[in-house]
């Protein structure tokens, strides 16, 4: 998985995280104020991704296995910052917030609306199913179906995102065992004694061209 796709994993994540209230950001409605740990999926055109995920206000982070090997996204907003962990060859990479919307087409400025359309059982929880459409800046789309337990957790989406070009991809993501309660705090700290990199403040702007740049340092390591 490249860091470009990395990006549009995490926006897709982020973005649907907990339930709207009325027209609001994506990345607004990221924190559930409930922490809980679960398996998840996530599948795109891009292919099928599972791992764990892990929750409190404010920080989320998922371990997943890709073609590449075991990889990590953390996200923290009370550091505004995105980070991903590559375990095999002990790096890291910090994202602004803003930049990682950015490089997944201007994502992260979704206004999302949601239309409740009654309830079923998904993972073992009772969850009330929503329609849910979002428009980006772009052009950019959403249109789909959410499904959130009473504890605001997200846990099943899919539907279909449209580019500004017309492009539509099928995108869908379910927890399965679900554990509401207490997160261990370590389980968000950044790991001691990797090479990382810190990109948080250059500009959005130039975050592509920074990230092609290092590529071949991180890839090779």
């Amino acid at each position: 998985m490249t860091l470009r796709s990395l990006a549009f994993l995490i926006v897709v994540l982020a973005g649907f995280a907990s339930p709207a209230r009325a027209a609001e950001n994506a990345l607004d409605l990221l924190d559930t104020a409930t922490a809980y740990s679960a398996d998840f999926t996530v599948t795109s055109d891009k292919g099928t991704y599972g791992g764990r995920v892990w929750h409190q206000s404010g920080r989320e982070r998922r371990d997943f296995e890709t073609k590449g090997g075991s990889q990590s996204i953390l996200i923290r907003r009370d550091l505004d910052g995105a980070w991903l962990l590559k375990p095999a060859g002990k790096w890291y990479v910090g994202l602004g917030l803003k930049a990682v919307g950015g490089l997944a087409g201007g994502v992260d400025q979704l206004i999302v609306e949601r239309t409740r359309t009654g309830e079923d059982w998904v993972a073992g929880h009772r969850a009330v199913r929503y329609r849910v459409q979002g428009d980006g800046p772009q052009g950019g789309r959403f249109d789909g179906t959410a499904w959130f337990s009473r504890e605001g957790i997200m846990v099943k989406a899919e539907g279909t995102l449209i580019d500004g070009g017309g492009r539509k991809s099928p995108v869908r993501t379910e927890l399965s065992r679900l554990k509401i309660g207490r997160v261990d705090d370590k389980v968000f700290d950044l790991p001691s004694g990797w090479f990382g990199m810190d990109l948080r403040q250059v500009p959005a702007e130039r975050i592509a061209q920074a990230i092609e740049s290092l590529r071949p340092l991180l890839e090779g390591r």
